[in-house]
């Protein structure tokens, strides 16, 4: 099947909601250590833009088709050709809202996030301001599949992934005819999820001692009995 990439987003104004994404997520990345990162999202900006510094290594992907995601790997979004426990860091941005099989891909990202490591997800929150921008500026595109960071975070627990953060990110105004109007937090763009995995290879394991009783001399008085037990 001849696969049709999904063409860019017409808008400088959501390119801008990208940027103000990115550098909400910059000092949450800045501060994960590890052997490699994997950055997935719906166009080439995340993984060109996002720095690392902490980790040896950075692989990306972003969107190319409902089906189909390219990058350092081409692969579909449910079937990621990476090992087990493979990445310190795992950050989406919206890239789950273009694809057809979310949960899939939901499922891929548990399964190559490492024990203990960190997953940063950003998707458009349901009842933020820039939804009806959204439907109308991409009323002649593949459709956005949202999913509330509620259900996010009941799907990751069910892998082994607590979030133990959330945030509304994005910007803090939207124009309006010639002008702009201040956003409340609670209307921003976007919900921001930090999460980690639990780490089930540190359990800790105790074991009872086995103490030994210690004698007491029948030829003693009880008062020295007692002292010497």
């Amino acid at each position: 099947m001849l696969l049709q990439p999904q063409p860019p987003f017409p808008t400088a104004a959501l390119r801008d909601v990208f940027a103000q994404e990115r550098a909400a997520l910059a000092p949450e990345c800045a501060g994960v250590f590890g052997r490699q990162g994997l950055f997935v999202g719906c166009d080439a900006e995340l993984v060109a833009h996002m720095a690392a510094p902490m980790l040896g290594r950075r692989l990306g992907l972003r969107v190319l088709a409902p089906d189909r995601l390219t990058g350092d790997a081409v692969c579909a979004p449910a079937e990621l050709p990476f090992p087990d426990d493979s990445f310190r860091l795992v950050v989406v941005q919206h890239a789950f809202e273009r694809v057809a099989d979310a949960a899939g891909m939901r499922a891929e990202i548990v399964r190559v996030l490492e024990s203990g490591g960190t997953a940063m997800i950003v998707g458009f929150a349901r009842f933020g301001a820039w939804r009806p921008w959204l439907a109308w500026h991409g009323r002649d595109q593949p459709p956005w599949h949202y999913a509330s960071a509620a259900t996010w975070r009941r799907a990751l627990a069910r892998g082994g992934v607590d979030v133990y953060a959330q945030r509304r990110i994005g910007p803090s105004r939207i124009a309006v005819g010639g002008g702009s109007v201040l956003l409340p937090a609670a209307f921003r763009s976007s919900w921001l999820l930090l999460a980690r995995k639990r780490n089930t290879h540190a359990l800790l394991r105790t074991h009872p001692a086995a103490l030994q009783p210690r004698g007491v001399r029948a030829n003693l008085a009880s008062g020295t009995q007692r002292a010497s037990a």
